[in-house]
């Protein structure tokens, strides 16, 4: 098997790497939302200045062909309040940073059989580069990866390397169609999604189940912000993430991916899913709906059911949740029959930052 080389694309050239990017995104094993071309370039267009962030896009060949991409940035950030490195990481997250919106699933982009190749060439790669202090692959399936390919690369004399922030995320089977995907869901969950539905009707009023369409965009964030707002004393997005989500959302439209969808009840509007579809796997981004409508009852459950019949009968396999847990309770384990673990990796050098944080990780 040949050699893996690396090429750092300048970003002119990451810019007008479109249909190079999908195309092995297309044959590799990672996510195909959050590691689009489309998904990643956005999230530079909104917060790579604003950040302060240097793009560094490594790309993998064996021989002659493209087997991998790497969409790293460097900027300088200050940790333990007091310590000034560094960092490195994956374009889409900034990690202990609450400006930028988050992705999942983060990992480089590579054929199968290169994947691990790949990831120890990028390590490798970053290695040999001078005065960063850390490097973090954020919010990734692929944390245990990342954790061993720096342990044998890096000497353990002034290296560290912690594996924390873990969370699950949580995904539904509709390879079946929704039918049976309801007769493996426990009794009372079953109920709460499909039963509850007459239930709904008797005691509030019609239910109207509706797709928006790219016209819609802009009053659909609207009525999720306000609902979303209702329950959470605040809106989903606002600012540069609001921005970010409708030139996305203009942009999934225009592909047969916006699956944006409004629940009314009586006429009114009570319950808002902005979801994306890739391929046949459909991402739940966000919700929100009207507490207050009707307390013997989850209206959020209901509108999730109506979701998912409507992804199913469109061919989806799969209906990602992602990870966090709800208001009141995490729902999202009884609605699924798949979890992924995610982590986040940081990965330490240097005289000071690895003697820190392994004294802090002792103490604590």
């Amino acid at each position: 098997m040949s050699t893996i080389t690396v090429r750092h694309w300048t970003l002119q050239e990451w810019f007008s790497s479109e249909a190079v990017w999908q195309a092995l995104l297309a044959r590799a094993d990672a996510d195909a939302l959050f590691l689009s071309w489309q998904w990643l370039t956005r999230w530079w267009t909104h917060y790579g200045d604003r950040l302060g962030l240097s793009a560094d896009i490594m790309a993998f060949y064996r021989g002659a062909e493209l087997v991998g991409v790497a969409p790293l940035y460097v900027r300088d950030v200050r940790r333990a309040s007091f310590v000034r490195t560094r960092s490195v990481q994956i374009i889409g997250h900034a990690w202990r940073d609450a400006v930028p919106l988050i992705s999942e699933y983060l990992d480089v982009v590579a054929v199968p059989d290169a994947q691990q190749a790949v990831r120890d060439a990028c390590m490798s790669e970053v290695l040999q580069q001078k005065r960063w202090g850390e490097f973090v692959v954020g919010h990734t399936v692929a944390g245990a990866g990342w954790r061993d390919t720096f342990l044998r690369q890096a000497p353990p004399r002034r290296h560290y390397v912690r594996e924390l922030d873990r969370n699950v995320s949580y995904q539904a089977n509709l390879a079946h169609g929704f039918a049976a995907y309801l007769q493996e869901l426990g009794q009372s969950t079953r109920r709460s999604l499909w039963h509850l539905r007459r239930r709904l009707v008797q005691e509030s009023g019609a239910v109207q189940f509706e797709p928006l369409g790219s016209e819609e965009i802009d009053s659909g964030f609207e009525d999720l912000n306000r609902l979303h707002q209702l329950r959470w004393q605040r809106p989903a997005f606002s600012g540069e993430r609001l921005e970010f989500h409708k030139s996305f959302a203009a942009y999934l439209a225009a592909h047969g991916e916006f699956a944006f969808t409004r629940l009314r009840v009586a006429g009114n509007v009570v319950s808002v899913l902005y979801d994306i579809r890739k391929g046949a796997r459909q991402y739940n981004i966000k919700m929100g709906f009207d507490p207050a409508l009707n307390n013997r009852l989850s209206l959020g459950l209901i509108h999730f059911g109506y979701a998912m019949e409507a992804a199913a009968e469109r061919g989806i396999t799969v209906y990602d949740f992602l990870a966090g847990a709800g208001r009141n309770s995490d729902f999202k384990p009884n609605l699924a029959q798949a979890r992924r673990d995610l982590s986040c990796v940081q990965m330490l050098r240097g005289s000071v930052m690895p003697l820190l944080y392994r004294w802090r990780d002792r103490v604590r």
